[in-house]
């Protein structure tokens, strides 16, 4: 039997020892029970506060078969993951279910936050997974918190209209909805910006040594490999300054094939970089 969530089975037994001492102290009216509901109470609230914690430990003991729905739905929408197979695969799909475990992902509307569509949060956390398949911190250290609006959103920090926003020190990645479906369905038009902010958090959080590669960091070879100029993806991205490190690392894994043959030596590059030797 397949056990999805630890922190539930460990749960329970508190939660039905805290019923029977609740119970027995309304109607025996003994005090004694009411003292002893403090430690089922206490074993509920610790459970409640470490269960990402809990049921991630649980999975990477045990983890779970991944979702054959959930795995067509990936081949028809993800080139990556339908270009697995073995062992490469199944790292893959372990890696997700934990990063899915591990990570809050939230919808953000005009008076809540709701969680988001479990096919969407798979496309997204395919992302990092991807960036990250020759990395040993696939989660990207503490960046647990993925928030999504609609559309350009302004923040606190940055009061006017962007589409991308990371917080490595507080966690956080923040993204328009429709700026990531635009690069999805036209990738030759649109920059991927969700690539831009999780390529942006892994560099400041794991810290790689990129030396190698930033001579090759100027706009011009991203405009030759991409066809996108910095004014383009300063619009796509809304913000002030992009760094083209980031851009360009970003289109080692959207623009793959046109990296290859518009600039092999970029390509080789990064290619030696990801395969573990830069790592």
């Amino acid at each position: 039997m397949s056990i999805h969530s630890i922190s539930h089975l460990l749960a329970s037994p508190a939660a039905l020892v805290l019923l029977y001492l609740g119970y027995n102290s309304l109607t025996i009216q003994n005090y004694e029970y009411s003292i002893w509901m403090a430690v089922p109470l206490t074993v509920l609230v610790l459970i409640y506060l470490f269960k990402p914690q809990l049921d991630y430990w649980y999975h990477t003991k045990y983890p779970i078969k991944f979702d054959p729905e959930l795995s067509e739905f990936l081949k028809r929408n993800n080139a990556f993951y339908a270009s697995l197979e073995g062992e490469e695969k199944t790292k893959f799909e372990n890696r997700l279910n934990l990063y899915m475990e591990a990570r809050e992902f939230k919808a953000v509307g005009a008076q809540e936050m709701r969680d988001i569509p479990y096919d969407l949060r798979a496309m997204l956390a395919s992302i990092p997974i991807e960036l990250t398949m020759h990395v040993k911190d696939f989660l990207i250290g503490d960046l647990d918190r993925v928030f999504l609006y609609k559309h350009p959103f302004p923040t606190p920090g940055m009061q006017f209209l962007h589409t991308i926003e990371t917080h490595a020190e507080d966690g956080v990645i923040i993204f328009a909805l429709d700026a990531y479906e635009a690069a999805e369905k036209v990738p030759t038009e649109y920059y991927h910006i969700l690539w831009y902010g999780y390529v942006d958090a892994f560099l400041k959080i794991s810290k790689p040594d990129t030396s190698r590669l930033e001579k090759y960091a100027v706009f011009g070879n991203i405009e030759q490999i991409a066809g996108f100029p910095e004014s383009n993806i300063l619009r796509i991205t809304g913000l002030k300054a992009i760094d083209p490190l980031v851009v360009l690392i970003s289109l080692y894994f959207t623009h793959k094939e046109q990296m290859k043959e518009k600039s092999p030596d970029i390509f080789k590059e990064m290619q030696d970089f990801f395969a573990g030797d830069g790592l």
